[in-house]
């Protein structure tokens, strides 16, 4: 059996199998021979009828493709033996050649990751710093969350810091932009996080109005922000009438503020607890970037091979998944999809460079897994679970209990691998890996 390989992206390997022609002969004899056992062929008792007479009447084709589930499966892992290939997955037959008989073959093969001198990157870490106005702009939300909120007094008229109800209707060209007969405003001149006001300006037209006056007046639109594509640009027109005024009386960032929102006798104590949260939470975000960016630099010096089935299996695992979550939303995949507007094909071409950089970081990881020598206990699995189920209170047993079948135990080990590979990672960036041993 003559067998030649040639090589091919992304992991494959063109395989061209030769096969006797003494033994393909024999293959077509007996599959010959079993077609005749089947078929009723005139003027021949089945299984008597000679092999020229058989594939006169169903043709070669018929009996080549009839020896290729035992036959061709069998030339194809003698020559997987005999070139010492080990293919990552099931090899897909590209063409068939009946005389000589040739197989071509494209056989998969395992990813492929070369590190490079990976111990040498070196990547800066810096965690920003927390300023007093961050820390103010937390007491700010704080003391909007504990205002007091009192009718205004008959005749006064409206200022920033009040809220305003307002009988609203605004219109672009000649389109509804908004209705809403009992709107609230709070009036300010610097909006807190996450608070978008009606149009930019549009708090500045109700300063000075009394409780019953009317007003009419215009605004642009802006381009950006979430106000409908067909009114962007363009001008709103007003018309709305102040039904309603109250007074917010914000409390003083003051001890008094400190002891009401928490267990803190101070200001000055409730602001370090503000300090402190917001510095854990800039070094988580700082760690998290950090880890993103060490794994970039790595994949800029390392090669990272892998077959496509392998993008093709991770686009199936995404796919379910994505059903799965939508499914627990009431809709599935195909709901979705029709919502979006996009074919299945489509939604998976999208996907597919997401599918792909996933595999190129988590064999990366794997790899540097593997050259750490890093491992992990059945003793820290056990831990793991404990810290979980422990955050579940009184379900903790139940918790607990569904981590014992071997795949949740499995599953919580690679996460663990996976983390100890991160951390190795940074470690190694910041020149703070422990030198590694021969053993």
């Amino acid at each position: 059996m003559k067998v030649t390989t040639e090589p091919r992206e992304d992991r494959q390997l063109a395989l061209t199998i030769e096969v006797e022609p003494e033994r393909v002969e024999a293959a077509l004899a007996k599959a010959a021979k079993s077609i005749a056992g089947k078929a009723n062929i005139p003027g021949f008792r089945k299984g008597k009828a000679p092999r020229a007479v058989v594939e006169q009447m169903f043709g070669k084709a018929a009996l080549i493709e009839h020896i290729m589930d035992d036959f061709g499966q069998q030339v194809y892992r003698e020559a997987l033996e005999q070139e010492n290939i080990e293919p990552f997955g099931p090899g897909q037959l590209e063409d068939i050649q009946a005389e000589p008989f040739v197989l071509k073959m494209v056989v998969p093969l395992p990813p492929r990751v070369e590190l490079g001198d990976y111990r040498s990157l070196r990547e800066p870490f810096e965690v920003p710093g927390v300023t007093d106005d961050e820390i103010d702009h937390q007491i700010a939300h704080m003391r909007e969350r504990h205002a007091l909120v009192a009718p205004a007094p008959e005749g006064t008229p409206a200022d920033w810091g009040c809220i305003a109800t307002l009988d609203t209707q605004a219109s672009v060209e000649g389109k509804e932009f908004i209705k809403d007969g009992d709107l609230d405003v709070t009036l300010e001149q610097r909006h807190l996080d996450g608070v978008t006001p009606v149009l930019p300006d549009f708090e500045a037209q109700i300063i000075g109005m009394q409780v019953g006056e009317e007003k009419s007046f215009s605004l642009p639109v802006p381009d950006d922000g979430d106000y409908g594509e067909e009114f962007k640009g363009k001008t709103a027109e007003f018309t709305l009438k102040l039904t309603g005024l109250k007074i917010r009386t914000l409390p003083e960032a003051d001890d008094a503020l400190a002891q009401t929102v928490g267990d803190f006798e101070t200001m000055a104590a409730l602001r370090e607890a503000i300090r402190q949260d917001i510095a854990d939470a800039k070094r988580r975000e700082a760690e998290s970037a950090y880890l993103e960016r060490v794994v970039d630099r790595l994949l800029e010096r390392a090669q990272v091979e892998f077959p496509s089935r392998m993008v093709e299996d991770e686009l199936d695992e995404m796919l379910e998944r994505t059903d799965k979550r939508l499914r627990d939303q009431k809709l599935d995949l195909e709901m979705y999809l029709k919502m979006l507007g996009k074919t299945r094909e489509e939604y998976r071409a999208e996907l597919r460079p997401t599918a792909e950089g996933r595999l190129r970081r988590g064999l990366l990881l794997n790899e540097i897994v593997e050259a750490e020598k890093l491992s992990v206990d059945e003793r820290e699995v056990s831990a793991e679970i404990d810290t979980i189920s422990a955050s579940y209170g009184q379900r903790a047993g139940a918790i607990r209990e569904s981590f014992s079948s071997e795949e949740r135990r499995r599953s919580i080990h690679l996460d663990l691998l996976s983390r100890k590979g991160l951390d190795r990672l940074a470690a190694i960036a910041r020149g703070e890996a422990p030198e590694l041993t021969t053993a």
